[in-house]
């Protein structure tokens, strides 16, 4: 009997991929892959190739239907999902094994060196800012200028998780946050996350390289009647020296568009201008396989190129910075927040000041 039912099982499940992958193919032949729009048959079938089960509800269904452009972000919603996860150990192994070489970083000092590195990134969010400003803070098809219309209410919306994610790591680590009065949110942007941050906080203070970006999250701020947020623009690299000093700082999905010795200058920062007890909450990508540093090749390759940026800044470097500037590491977990790649590590770290 038991027999029988398994194989009615995995014929329902192959029907079922077999449906979706035709569902795919016609799909495919009418428009490119990253046009294709979800239908409610599709997300259907992809709870259960992934999860083994059925949507709990209609509306389930509707809200990725709504919110969801394409079969790729479904399977990354799924994928990304504790369930998925649980489910599917095996797909989720360390990402080290703990045999990987040493990554070639070339450690800089020079205001000048620092100044071009700086000016070139600055350019390059000048340029997203200008092109495509909210698909560059949450690199998702249904964020692109064409869509941003009848997305911006989710795009803004999606910031208030990342203030849950990171209140319920102070709650987890013991962290007594009830006296915190201001914020530094480093890498602004458009406002995403600041606008719930500015809930939880007397003064919020939001700091960007990006000019343009800053415009729109005022823009946004006024209209949404927020007043305790006052707005930075990071202008050159020394202005990063003269943060103020805050109970909190948080910068996640930002330092990795910065060469490394840019990450490290500005965690130092971050250190030396908390207030006696207070936490920075930050996010780094730590590891990289056949990533290099070269400040020479790094402008030779990257100086007329206007594309975002990835980067590595090793866990060592990381804690040394935090030693050195009094701040005690309370955790550091490894993320999801680049995306699932072979050998690469992303981590947000915890950060105490003594």
């Amino acid at each position: 009997m038991l027999i029988k039912k398994d194989k009615t099982i995995v014929s329902q499940l192959y029907e079922g991929f077999i449906k979706l992958q035709h569902w795919i193919s016609n799909r495919s032949a009418k428009m490119p892959m990253m046009q294709m729009s979800l239908t409610q048959q599709a997300v259907v079938w992809a709870y259960r190739l992934f999860l083994d089960r059925e949507p709990e509800n209609r509306e389930v269904v509707y809200d990725k239907v709504r919110r969801l452009t394409n079969s790729h972000e479904l399977r990354q919603e799924i994928m990304h999902s504790d369930e998925f996860k649980r489910k599917n150990q095996a797909f989720h192994a360390p990402a080290l094994s703990g045999d990987e070489p040493r990554m070639l970083i070339e450690d800089l000092h020079s205001e000048s060196d620092l100044q071009a590195l700086f000016k070139h990134i600055q350019e390059t969010w000048q340029y997203l800012g200008e092109t495509e400003p909210y698909w560059s803070v949450a690199t998702l098809e249904r964020f692109k200028q064409s869509n941003i219309h009848h997305t911006k209410e989710i795009f803004y919306n999606s910031g208030k998780q990342d203030v849950i994610r990171f209140f319920r790591t102070l709650d987890r680590n013991g962290i007594d946050y009830t006296s915190f009065k201001s914020c530094l949110e480093y890498g602004c942007g458009l406002g995403r996350v600041t606008r719930w941050l500015s809930e939880q906080f007397e003064k919020v203070f939001g700091y960007d390289i990006s000019r343009l970006h800053l415009q729109i999250a005022e823009n946004y701020l006024a209209q949404v009647g927020i007043h305790n947020v006052m707005l930075y623009n990071i202008k050159q690299v020394n202005d990063i020296n003269n943060l103020p000093r805050v109970d909190c700082i948080y910068s996640i999905l930002t330092l990795q568009h910065n060469p490394p010795s840019i990450i490290s200058l500005i965690i130092k920062e971050f250190i030396k201008s908390l207030n006696s007890g207070g936490v920075a909450f930050f996010q780094v990508p730590t590891y990289q396989l056949g990533y290099t540093f070269s400040l020479r090749e790094y402008l030779n390759d990257n100086a007329t190129r206007l594309e975002m940026e990835m980067h590595v800044l090793p866990q060592s470097k990381v804690f040394d910075i935090v030693s050195q500037e009094g701040g005690k590491i309370i955790e550091v977990s490894e993320d999801n927040l680049i995306g699932f790649h072979y050998k690469n590590v992303s981590n947000t770290f915890l950060v105490q000041k003594a």
